[in-house]
């Protein structure tokens, strides 16, 4: 479990890093929200307009490195 007082910046850093690793596919087009909740810091939440499975893939492959289990949704 993560100390109380690191969760708040364990959620910025990963939604920041998220931003960076997208930013190629948000050029494109991608419209995006990504959240990580408090109460599960180990999942970062991706919604997305007008999601494809191709979207899908792309989106789960671009985030696989940063240690995240990666949740893309409509949105």
């Amino acid at each position: 479990m993560m100390k109380p007082e690191l969760v708040e910046q364990h959620i910025t850093a990963m939604t920041t890093a998220s931003g960076n690793l997208l930013r190629q596919m948000e050029a494109e087009g991608l419209r995006y929200r990504v959240t990580v909740r408090p109460e599960d810091t180990g999942t970062l939440h991706v919604h997305v307009r007008e999601l494809t499975p191709e979207l899908t893939e792309r989106i789960e492959r671009c985030l696989s490195g940063m240690g995240m289990q990666v949740a893309v949704r409509e949105g």
